[in-house]
């Protein structure tokens, strides 16, 4: 293998080793530290560039990036293929290289912004196909859908956000779904989870009420919970519930050690609490889908 397929071959690897910690946000600032290899520290990107080659590449470019869109249904997407546009003639030769890595079928990386400045954040589609370009829409055609392999899965707030089903069966769009479901969620609740206030972004979840595809089901942030890894699995699993008037309840039949002193703790603690409400009333959970949550927790 030639030093850079290896090196090609080792960001992809890179890339699915930070989408299995921080799945489809990664920060920026864990993008900016790069990667080594043979001893060498390679850089995935350079801010400010769509298109980028590290220095330690011969065969053109590694990395390309697209910024934010303000929902998911706005990206250009047919499918998995996304439609991206050419430098400017001033970087005609990060076009070039492109093309050249269309040609000799070389894949590249894919950096899709996910949260604006401050904190920006990042999905990662690796490996990506160059499946070709038009030189007269100055557009290159790139496939995502190889990425399947790798990928998981402010103080004035936007109107909340309506996520379309229809495009359930393109994995891209899926994970552009999921992605800013979180962003929108988590702004809403001021980042942090609204049973235990944990404010640490990186390790909170958008919880859904009830499933996008589930009778009743509504992709909006609505239907969302900001919640810490512990309390978005109870949840799920129906040992945590929240009343359709915003209070807290735990299903005490369903815990194996109730007189745990961490049971206590990170359960029992919170019932009859009111969940920490996004100050926008807009974006508070929807009392119906609560109840329907409710009724099928105990059903």
């Amino acid at each position: 293998m030639d030093r850079d397929l290896a090196i090609r071959n080792a960001a992809v690897e890179h890339c699915g080793a930070l989408t299995a910690i921080w799945g489809d946000a990664v920060p920026a600032a864990e993008l900016t530290k790069g990667f080594e290899y043979e001893g060498e520290q390679i850089k995935l990107v350079s801010w400010g560039r769509g298109i980028f080659k590290p220095e330690q590449l011969s065969d053109g470019p590694l990395t390309v990036v697209s910024s934010l869109g303000s929902t998911y249904a706005d990206e250009s997407l047919d499918g998995d293929v996304m439609l991206y546009d050419y430098a400017p003639a001033s970087f005609d030769w990060a076009n070039q290289g492109l093309q050249r890595l269309s040609q000799v079928g070389r894949v590249v990386l894919m950096l899709k912004q996910v949260k604006s400045k401050p904190g920006s954040e990042y999905m990662i589609f690796a490996p990506v196909v160059v499946m070709g370009y038009d030189d007269t829409a100055r557009k290159f055609r790139l496939d995502l859908s190889a990425s399947r392999r790798v990928g998981v899965g402010a103080a004035v707030q936007p109107p909340p956000t309506i996520y379309a089903r229809r495009y359930a069966e393109s994995m891209a769009r899926v994970r552009l779904h999921q992605a800013y479901f979180r962003r929108d969620t988590l702004s809403a609740y001021a980042s942090k989870c609204c049973v235990c206030r944990l404010r640490e972004r990186p390790l909170l979840d958008a919880a859904h009420i009830v499933a996008d595809g589930a009778d009743g089901g509504v992709a909006s942030v609505k239907n969302g919970l900001s919640m810490c890894p512990t309390h978005h699995r109870a949840f799920d699993r129906h040992l945590l519930l929240v009343t359709s008037d915003y209070k807290i309840d735990i299903r005490r039949d369903l815990l194996s050690d109730a007189s745990g002193e961490a049971t206590k703790r990170y359960l029992l603690d919170f019932v009859g609490r009111e969940i920490d409400l996004p100050r926008d009333k807009r974006y508070r959970p929807d009392p119906e889908l609560l109840q329907t949550k409710w009724l099928l927790a105990c059903s």
